[in-house]
This record gives structure tokens, sequence and C-alpha cells, in this order.
């Protein structure tokens, strides 16, 4: 479970945070703990570990946030929602494009 819980904080840093949507250590031990056991203290050191190999973590008084990504939370999700409304293109593909593009979406510029 310890390998999957880092690989989930990295991936709700990823899609849930910028600047603008820092997410506390207890909010994200919330998501997790919905799949897997997780509480704060292993989220922090977590936290901990994806910063010691280089992922550019930020610590604020609301929270931590992925910095130096392509685009913010809320322009990711403006993306996202002009695709679901695209009505030239099915389900499928949309479904198709929308699973690609999440993974450039929320990658950090830096690695």
């Amino acid at each position: 479970m310890k390998k999957q819980n880092i690989l989930l904080v990295l991936k709700i840093l990823e899609n849930n945070t910028d600047s603008l949507h820092p997410m506390t250590q207890t909010e994200i031990a919330e998501l997790i703990s919905a799949k897997y056991p997780c509480d704060r203290k292993t989220v922090g050191r977590n936290i901990a570990f994806l910063k010691d190999i280089g992922y550019p973590i930020v610590k604020t008084s609301r929270g931590f946030y992925l910095d130096n990504k392509r685009f913010t939370v809320d322009e990711r999700n403006i993306i996202i929602s002009a695709i679901r409304e695209y009505s030239a293109a099915t389900e499928e593909m949309k479904s198709d494009v929308l699973e690609r593009l999440t993974n450039i979406l929320d990658k950090p510029v830096v690695w």
C-alpha cells in the first residue's frame, strides 16, 4: 500500500492543485481513504519523499500544490468542459481524447 499511496498523492497533486487551489494533508488523506487506508501523517511523509526526489511541491499556509504545471486547475477544467461539450465527436472519441489529454495537462513542466 505504501507505493500506491505515494502515487495517489502525486496524482491528486497533479490533478487537483495549483497555487490558487492548494490541498491540506488531511484533504488528500480523505480522498485516498475512499479506496485505501491513509492518514495525514502518511501523506506528509509521501509529500516529503516526492519533494526529495525533485517534484516541485510547494507548501503554503492553506496546503500543498504541485508547481510549474502547464495549466492551472481552472484552465484544465475549461479544456475538459470544451471537449465534453463538442457535439461533432462521439462519446468514445471524447473519452479517448480526454484520457490522453489529461496525461499531458496534469504533468509539471520541469522534470
